[in-house]
C-alpha cells in the first residue's frame, strides 16, 4: 500500500492518461514535491545569471538546505554533483541525491526544475 498520492505535474498541466489525470506514488511524489519548492525558491533561476562561483555555491546549499527541511528526507544525505557532460565545466545541469525514511535513493535532474 503507497504512503503519498499525488496527481503528476507534467509540463506545467495536469498529466493525463485517455480521460483521467495520472496518479503517482510514494518517491514520485517526493521528487515531484521537492522539484516544485525549488522552483518556486527561485534559486535555480538566479544560478542561471550568477558568474561568480562562490556564489553559485551558496545557492547549490540553499537548494540543499530547501530539500533537508522536507520531513521525508533524512537530513545530511542531500548532496548536488554537476554532470560531468557539461560542457560548460559543471555549471547548468546539477543532480540531487537525498536520502528518503520510506523508500531509499532519491535522484533528481534539477534540470527539470527551471
Amino acid at each position: 500500500m503507497s504512503k503519498y498520492f499525488d496527481i503528476q505535474i507534467k509540463d506545467d498541466d495536469l498529466a493525463v492518461s485517455g480521460n483521467q489525470a495520472v496518479i503517482i506514488t510514494d518517491l514520485d511524489v517526493i521528487a515531484q514535491d521537492l522539484i516544485h519548492a525549488i522552483r518556486e525558491s527561485g534559486y535555480l533561476v538566479e544560478m542561471i545569471a550568477e558568474r561568480s562561483d562562490e556564489r553559485q555555491k551558496l545557492l547549490l546549499l540553499k537548494i540543499e538546505l530547501l530539500a533537508e527541511d522536507d520531513e521525508r528526507i533524512v537530513p545530511g544525505t542531500v548532496t548536488i554533483t554537476a554532470s560531468p557532460d557539461n560542457f560548460t565545466g559543471g555549471r547548468g545541469r546539477w543532480t540531487l541525491h537525498a536520502l528518503t525514511y520510506d523508500f531509499g535513493d532519491l535522484a533528481l535532474s534539477l534540470e527539470e526544475t527551471v
